[in-house]
């Protein structure tokens, strides 16, 4: 019986235990775990991998239009009613000379009608077609696919560095909603201290009554902000579940807290920053694989005008009998070859035109290259400006709680003793709140600004 005990402990540690916080209805997350997540279950990234997998079996396909293609074929053919043709008869002529020796000869008619074939005929054989040149579009169609599956890899990566902004943004979200729940609900508690202070004056009669309902209706103003804080904590649950993938029924148990630290990319200057992300932006490179795509689809347009050249060979065996029977001796074997040429001619303009398009499509990807590079370099210029902004922001939310802390201690000292009065007091319990709403703020401003600025130079892999 110990042995069956210690047993079934084991496997609950080993198994069930690290299974707890997963499970289908609650889910304690950090933000490590929260992104790992997104990235496994997030229906947006699963269905960017499917589109890679897409462009990489056309890949494939591209290639196969240059390799040999081999059919095998078996055919059964019953003639119901045989055909036949009439012909000059060739006798007649040849049988001439002889006519007075032939009394019949008179009588042969200059035609007759003969049957070609018998009723069954069976075949059966294999062709191998191989193309030899296709005016430069299979080479190209070939590159055209690996630069459609190149750019498929770049725009998954796009996607997975967005999910982690994403993710990272509704988590730190969840923390700050948290955090102004408890600011809230700490001015709440300061309201009710400074309410039995007040109350307790009063009875005392050195308040007045004015004092007394001064500060009951700041504590009843104080409470529907609780409850908007406690709610909107409660929406951004929701948005994390929604980002990450889950379903509505698991409920979100979020794990940390809003904290500064030092970042790397502290000190380097916007010129490095732009470099980075012209080295690194996936939609840079996918717009270069668009642009080789672009160059490609001219050089399969030019094809066009070109001639193809084919070659084929089969190998196959015929036999033909009048009931169905068919025996190994009945087949004859057949087996040709042929080189053939496509040369075109003439095709009322359509091949000038999808000339001409491809090579307006090719200008449009070049006009909207600069652009792009344009947009990207006052992306990085945003995101580096906000982040020099939120450390300063830091630093003044951080030394303002410092002076509203000790500046609502002095006044409830003040009042009790009879040296302030309760509007004192009353301002100073809202400078500390703003003071704690503005900190909570910056330190949410500062985390996102951090990843901002690598989702901008696309160097966004994982939590900081």
């Amino acid at each position: 019986m110990k042995q069956l005990v210690v047993t079934v402990g084991f496997v609950y540690v080993l198994f069930l235990q690290p299974l707890s916080g997963y499970t289908q209805d609650e889910m304690e997350l950090t933000v490590e775990r929260s992104v790992a997540i997104a990235l496994e279950k997030n229906p947006a990234i699963r269905m960017a991998e499917k589109e890679r997998d897409k462009a990489r079996a056309k890949v494939w396909e591209a290639v196969a239009d240059l390799l040999p293609a081999v059919d095998a074929s078996v055919n059964f053919q019953h003639a119901w009613e045989i055909q036949t043709n009439t012909i000059p008869n060739f006798l007649k002529p040849m049988l001439g000379p002889l006519a007075g020796m032939i009394p019949e000869f008179a009588n042969m008619p200059d035609y007759v009608q003969l049957s070609f074939g018998l009723e069954n005929t069976f075949t059966y054989g294999m062709r191998l077609t191989q193309p030899v040149f296709l005016g430069g579009a299979g080479i190209a169609g070939v590159g055209i696919a690996r630069s459609a599956y190149q750019a498929s890899e770049y725009q998954l990566e796009q996607k997975r560095q967005q999910l982690i902004f994403n993710t990272v943004n509704a988590f730190y979200g969840c923390l700050l909603a948290r955090e102004l729940v408890t600011v809230q609900e700490q001015a709440l508690e300061q309201a009710d201290a400074n309410l039995e202070v007040v109350l307790k004056k009063y009875k005392a009669g050195s308040a007045s009554g004015f004092d007394k309902m001064r500060a009951e209706v700041e504590v009843a103003n104080l409470k529907p902000g609780v409850i908007n804080a406690r709610n909107n904590y409660q929406s951004a649950l929701t948005g994390l579940r929604t980002v990450m993938g889950l379903p509505k029924e698991t409920k979100v148990i979020v794990q940390g807290t809003l904290a500064f630290s030092s970042d790397e990319f502290d000190g380097v200057t916007l010129n490095d920053l732009q470099k980075r992300a012209m080295e690194n932006r996936p939609e840079l490179k996918a717009f270069a694989a668009q642009k080789r795509m672009a160059s490609k689809g001219i050089a399969v347009a030019r094809s066009q005008f070109l001639p193809k050249l084919f070659f084929a060979t089969d190998y196959s065996f015929l036999a033909m009998r009048n009931d169905y029977h068919f025996r190994e001796d009945d087949f004859s074997k057949g087996f040709t070859s042929a080189l053939s040429l496509q040369v075109p001619l003439f095709q009322s303009f359509k091949r000038h035109k999808q000339y001409q398009r491809s090579k307006l499509d090719y200008r449009i990807v070049l006009d909207s290259e600069r652009q792009i590079v344009d947009g990207i370099a006052a992306e990085v210029e945003i995101a580096y400006n906000k982040f020099q902004e939120t450390k300063e922001k830091y630093i003044a939310a951080r030394e303002s709680i410092d002076l509203a802390e000790k500046s609502l201690h002095l006044a409830n000292l003040m009042y009790e003793e009879g040296a302030s009065t309760q509007l004192d007091v009353m301002n100073s319990q809202l400078a500390l709140t703003r003071a704690r709403l503005n900190y909570a703020s910056a330190l949410y401003e500062y985390q996102m600004a951090r990843y901002e600025l690598r989702r901008v130079t696309g160097t966004l892999k994982g939590v900081l």
